[in-house]
């Protein structure tokens, strides 16, 4: 009896001992691993090949000066001796004492370059503009010539045509023979071909004489510039505006290359090579107004020397060549000496009968007169 009850007590302790125990914690299920999907590659670009962009056509314009750009010009600044392009309008500003006349100014980018309205510009700035014939306008300024010391005998040589090739009045035509035994002559005998800017200082030469060319003919180019350069001699060759690249006429271009070459200063002969003793003022007017515009648009310079067409001109025609030129030709007379009314300026022709003999006639006097 005793013993049912101990193992009765026992086994009742067993079963309060196991319902008192803590539960055992089932251990968790371990995570379920989220297989994120493989990012795709990278898409493979293709090789991107540079952009070139063209260059521009360069514009059909003469490479220096550059200019004559629709409505639209550079700037240029002159001195004593050459033109220079000016960078921008602010540098023109200062070099021209003009900020507060260009203040405002718009101005157009184009091939690295700036330019500025012409007729704005040239208006503020007081400048002589004018339109050329092809309707496209420049700026320019015109050379100026300094005071002239009087008593100087220039000799004055007017030529025309330089070739064998005669198609005209034989007389204009000097030999190329005889132009170069001309030129010889002047260089071994110590003579010195100047231009008439340079009369500013004739005091440093000795025997100055000033050779002259009428009318631009293509000869002057192809005979006459080859001569030149070989003897290094100065010469003035006068345009006739409306002619350039006509028959028997040196084209723009030619007359650029001459006008570069430091050794040719183009000047005006007129626009078209009118009796200028018939022209009343408007008339006269017109005509030197076109011929600095087409020169200066050949050469980027505006002439200050006239060359009366056939050597007719009235007293009329003096008195508005002054508001244009410093100098006027004729072409009749004999030594030229400063001190002389500019604008009756005489010259001796030299035509294709002249001999050396007869060619040192037309060199005396020269220089300092006595």
């Amino acid at each position: 009896m005793r013993i049912s009850c101990l193992l009765a007590c026992f086994f009742l302790l067993a079963l309060l001992c196991a319902c008192a125990a803590p539960e055992a914690a089932l251990p968790e299920p371990p995570a379920a691993q989220v297989q994120s999907p493989e990012e795709p590659p990278a898409p493979v670009e293709p090789p991107v090949e540079p952009i070139i962009e063209e260059e521009p056509e360069p514009a059909l314009l003469p490479s220096e000066p550059v200019w004559l750009l629709g409505r639209l010009t550079e700037l240029y600044q002159a001195d004593e001796t050459q033109w220079a392009a000016l960078a921008d309008v602010l540098e023109a500003a200062k070099t021209l004492n003009a900020d507060a006349q260009l203040e405002g100014l718009e101005t157009v980018q184009f091939q690295g370059r700036e330019y500025i309205p012409l007729a704005e510009t040239a208006q503020r700035l007081g400048l002589e503009w004018g339109e050329a014939p092809d309707g496209l306008r420049y700026l320019a300024r015109r050379q100026t010539v300094g005071q002239i010391p009087e008593g100087w005998n220039v000799p004055v040589l007017m030529y025309h045509a330089v070739g064998d090739e005669i198609w005209g009045y034989s007389d204009l035509f000097v030999s190329e023979a005889g132009m170069e035994e001309q030129l010889q002559y002047l260089q071994e005998n110590g003579y010195e071909p100047i231009w008439f800017s340079d009369l500013a200082h004739i005091e440093d030469y000795e025997k100055p004489v000033i050779l002259t060319f009428d009318d631009g003919y293509d000869d002057n180019y192809t005979v006459l510039y080859p001569l030149l350069k070989k003897y290094q001699t100065k010469a003035t060759i006068f345009v006739i505006g409306n002619a350039m690249g006509s028959q028997h006429k040196m084209t723009q271009e030619q007359v650029y290359e001459l006008a570069a070459s430091g050794l040719v200063s183009i000047q005006s002969h007129t626009y078209t090579h009118g009796n200028l003793s018939a022209m009343d003022e408007p008339a006269l007017r017109q005509e030197m107004e076109l011929s600095n515009a087409a020169l200066a648009a050949a050469t980027g310079q505006i002439p200050y020397v006239l060359c009366y067409p056939e050597g007719k001109y009235s007293h009329l025609t003096m008195d508005v060549a002054k508001d244009y030129y410093t100098f006027a030709l004729r072409m009749d007379g004999w030594t030229y000496q400063t001190g002389m009314d500019p604008y009756q300026v005489p010259r001796s022709f030299v035509s294709r009968r002249i001999t050396l003999p007869d060619y040192l006639w037309f060199l005396a006097p020269t220089g300092k007169a006595s």
